[in-house]
C-alpha cells in the first residue's frame, strides 16, 4: 500500500534540475514519467495547472496512477498508457513536454514521429542519458533553440539537460556547441562543467593511449577520439583561458 504524500515530493538532484527547466510553463507533459514524481512535485509547488504523465509500460503506468491518486492530484494530472508523445491529446493544450532519463536517439525518434504535437508546444525539456550532441543537433535542424542548460552530478553519474523553444530563424550549432552545450559554454567556468569535461578528456586520452598499443590500429576510432579530444580542449580553453 502506497504511503500518502504529506509533504512536497522530494526529487533527486537530476530530476530537480529537470524540474527547474520547466518554468515558466504550467501545462506540462512528462513523457516516460515512471512514478510521476516530476508532475506531482510541480503541482505541489504550485507551478502545474494541468499535467500529463505518459508511460508506455503497464507496470510503471499503474504505479504512476497510484502515486497521483495518493497525492490527491487525479484531477490535475492525467496518467496515460501511451507510446511517446501519443500520451498528449490536442484537448490537453500542453505547453511543454519533458523527455528525461532515456537515450538521446530515442528522444529524437519520439520527437520526429510526433511532428504535429511537437509543433503545438512552446517548450521542450530534454535530459538524454547518452548521445547528447545528437539531441542538440536535432533541435537545431528542426528550429528549436536551446535557451537554458544544466549539468549536474547525481549518485555517481553526470547528467546534461536542456530547455528549448521554437525559433523562427534557421539554427546551426558548431561541433563544439553540440558536444558541450551552447549555453553551458557561454556560462563560463562553472565547476561542475569543468570537472565533468576534464574527466571526459582524461578518459579519452587514456583510451587513445590504449588503442595505440594494439597490434592493428583502429584508425577510424582513433581519429574520432582525437577529434573529440580537440573539441574538449577547445571548450575548456574557452571557459578557462590560460593566463
Amino acid at each position: 500500500m502506497l504511503k500518502e504524500v504529506t509533504a512536497i515530493q522530494k526529487l533527486s538532484r537530476r530530476l530537480q534540475a529537470v524540474a527547474d527547466l520547466t518554468a515558466p510553463w504550467s501545462r506540462i507533459a512528462d513523457i516516460g514519467s515512471d512514478h510521476a514524481h516530476l508532475p506531482i512535485y510541480l503541482a505541489e509547488i504550485g507551478q502545474l495547472q494541468q499535467g500529463v504523465a505518459g508511460e508506455v509500460i503497464p507496470g510503471p503506468f499503474a504505479i504512476a496512477e497510484e502515486h497521483v491518486a495518493a497525492a490527491g492530484l487525479s484531477e490535475r494530472i492525467t496518467v496515460r498508457l501511451a507510446d511517446g508523445l501519443a500520451a498528449i491529446a490536442p484537448a490537453d493544450q500542453m505547453q511543454c513536454a519533458v523527455l528525461a532519463g532515456m537515450g538521446g536517439f530515442l528522444i529524437t525518434q519520439i520527437l520526429a514521429r510526433s511532428a504535429a504535437t511537437v509543433a503545438s508546444l512552446a517548450g521542450l525539456v530534454l535530459q538524454p542519458n547518452q548521445n547528447v550532441a545528437e539531441v542538440r543537433q536535432w533541435l537545431a535542424a528542426h528550429q528549436w533553440r536551446i535557451t537554458a542548460e544544466k549539468i549536474v552530478f547525481d549518485d555517481g553519474h553526470c547528467y546534461q539537460m536542456m530547455q528549448a523553444q521554437p525559433s523562427k530563424e534557421p539554427l546551426q550549432y558548431t561541433d563544439l556547441e553540440a558536444l558541450m552545450g551552447p549555453c553551458l559554454l557561454q556560462a563560463g567556468a562553472e565547476p561542475t562543467f569543468v570537472r565533468y569535461w576534464q574527466f571526459k578528456l582524461a578518459q579519452r586520452q587514456k583510451l587513445v593511449r590504449q588503442l595505440q598499443q594494439a597490434q592493428t590500429l583502429p584508425l577510424e576510432k582513433l581519429a574520432a577520439l582525437q577529434r573529440e579530444i580537440t573539441l574538449i580542449e577547445a571548450g575548456l580553453e574557452q571557459v578557462q583561458p590560460r593566463k
